[in-house]
């Protein structure tokens, strides 16, 4: 979904506007998921169409409850006028300051008492549901930790809760700084299990090695610790539980979360691949916290680039070529492989233009980036717009047809036939062609192909790939430095 160009809040703090927050809200007053983005859907036209750039949570609040009276009835428009919709902070009254209610912080305190995250998440959302619904803008810090224990009491029972009570009343606070760190940061357990995972350990050693190093830190006199302090526990344990080779895939996992480089990961593949998922996931485990949609870089142009000029670039990469067709020619209803390959061609190099931009900038500043998209062709971005970057390219693929079509049918539902599941149909065929010619570039190109496979499996090959390029590609010097002489002896293929 393109980014809004106007936010709710004050001259002073606003945030972009949220069509997500907005149908969690009504969700929240009790609409089904179906009818919450569709109404969400109308607010956002509305408000688009008054023209403005900002509105108050109040304005907005009001709209909702309007467009909800007309199709829901007034008892749920009523709740949506009471609650604390999605896109209100809730402040937390503490000590040292208010600060606004976060699910994942809670979720992460949960964890310690013993729930696995989606468990812990799972009670964080019941607790922010239910202030919401009572229509709660602050709160304090005890009465946070009293609902906190009657939701845990209700859905795990009273053992959990006098955990969870026990471990807030003796809150062990642990600080982690590093030579570039100007203070502490709290020592987070979830980003550990994370970094574990995604160099492949088990999650219940993950879990193990995680708990085992936050116990033994906490029971140090110093309430501040250095992060090579923590790579060292980390590092040992994991060779006592799963072998050397982990522990230097762990340390070499690190080494891309903050590389000598940026980091680029493309992902390529025609629609209904799952390409939007799997980056979000590789971000994830990745620590990398810009993902680009190459769709959203040909928005972007498109509102810059008259159709007349460009018309290829104002169509779907799959009916490009009909933007080809002479003008008084009869259009046909499918085109040959040549004619939707042209077209799909065009718009490529077009929108390559607009990468290059992109991924230049991320160079620029610094930061790792996550590419996703049809437009990742190989053999079609230039190597110059990568120069001083780690680059590794990916595409994704689907070799059986079929459930490349049970993958549109599955969004169609998942999405509400927001992206109209007759349109793809339509240009099935034309899309597995394109599909095709992908696999054919990539073995050409010698670029990974991730095959039909779970989220899990294709998530964990991609950060299989991304380990192996980023090893080969750093210089000596920058593997020495960054993982000591042994280590890359050992890493390297």
């Amino acid at each position: 979904m393109p980014t809004s160009a106007f936010s709710i809040g004050t001259s002073g703090q606003a945030s972009p506007f949220s069509r997500g927050l907005v149908a969690e809200s009504l969700m929240n007053a009790g609409t089904t998921t179906e009818q919450a983005i569709s109404l969400a859907r109308r607010i956002e036209q509305e408000l688009r169409a008054g023209r403005r750039t900002l509105f108050s949570p109040l304005e907005v609040q009001r709209l909702m409850a309007e467009v909800t009276r007309e199709t829901m009835g007034e008892d749920v428009a009523e709740q949506v006028m009471k609650q604390t919709p999605a896109f209100v902070d809730i402040m937390v009254r503490a000590k040292r300051g208010d600060l606004p209610f976060s699910r994942g912080v809670l979720a992460r305190t949960l964890e310690d008492a013993g729930l696995s995250g989606r468990e812990a998440y799972s009670v964080a959302s019941a607790v922010d549901l239910e202030l919401r619904r009572c229509g709660l803008r602050e709160i304090g810090v005890q009465e946070l930790d009293d609902l906190t224990e009657h939701t845990l009491a209700k859905i795990h029972g009273e053992h959990l809760r006098l955990t969870y009570r026990y471990l807030q009343q003796n809150r062990g606070k642990l600080g982690v700084v590093s030579e570039e760190d100007r203070m502490p940061a709290p020592f987070s357990k979830g980003l550990l299990v994370q970094s574990l995972l995604a160099a492949g350990v088990a999650p219940d050693v993950a879990r193990k090695v995680a708990r085992v190093t936050q116990r033994d830190l906490r029971g140090s006199e110093d309430r501040v610790v250095r992060r090579s302090q923590i790579r060292e526990k980390v590092e040992a344990l994991l060779r006592d539980e799963v072998g050397p080779d982990v522990s230097a895939r762990y340390r070499l996992l690190r080494v891309i979360r903050t590389p000598p480089r940026p980091l680029i990961v493309l992902l390529g593949g025609v629609s209904g691949t799952g390409k939007s998922l799997l980056a979000a996931e590789i971000a994830y485990r990745l620590g990398i916290s810009r993902v680009v949609s190459t769709d959203s870089i040909r928005e972007v142009m498109r509102a810059m680039v008259p159709p007349a000029l460009l018309p290829t670039l104002h169509a779907s990469t799959f009916n490009a070529w009909e933007a080809l067709v002479p003008p008084g020619q009869t259009m046909p209803p499918h085109p040959t492989r040549e004619e939707l390959l042209a077209g799909f061609r065009d718009q490529v190099q077009q929108v390559s233009v607009g990468l290059s931009a992109v991924v230049g900038r991320s160079i620029q500043e610094g930061t790792s980036l996550v590419l996703e998209g049809v437009h990742l062709v190989p053999g079609y971005l230039e190597p110059a717009a990568f120069q001083g970057a780690l680059l590794v390219p990916m595409l994704v693929g689907l070799p059986d047809a079929e459930e490349h079509r049970r993958h549109f049918e599955s969004r169609d539902t998942e999405t509400a036939a927001s992206r109209p599941l007759h349109r793809y149909m339509r240009y099935f065929d034309e899309i597995r062609i394109m599909h095709d010619e992908l696999g054919q570039l990539a073995q050409q190109y010698g670029v990974p192909m991730l095959d039909s496979q779970t989220l899990d499996e294709s998530a964990d090959r991609a950060v299989e790939v991304v380990l192996r390029q980023v090893m080969v590609s750093l210089t000596p010097e920058e593997r020495e430095a960054a993982l000591g002489e042994d280590i890359a002896a050992q890493l390297l293929p």
